[in-house]
């Protein structure tokens, strides 16, 4: 799987579990439902980030908010 397709497939886990739960998830929620340490998924949020596709505040728990992206 190429990085590409887990930085989305992190993406996925986001908005499916704000569907579900109506709040962002944790950062160990992430690690636990995308299989990764906590380091790997710090690495993707920064990366989704970058790419405009969620913001955050540091240091505040469940602080990601989705920015609604074009599939291509």
């Amino acid at each position: 799987m190429s990085k590409d397709e887990v930085a989305e497939q992190v993406y996925n886990f986001i908005r499916a579990y704000f569907k579900a739960h109506g709040f962002a998830p944790s950062l160990r929620d992430i690690s636990e439902g995308c299989y990764m340490s906590p380091s790997n998924v710090v690495r993707y949020l920064d990366k989704l980030e970058a790419r405009g596709w969620i913001s955050r505040e540091m240091r505040k728990p469940r602080s990601i908010a989705l920015i609604e992206h074009e599939e291509v």
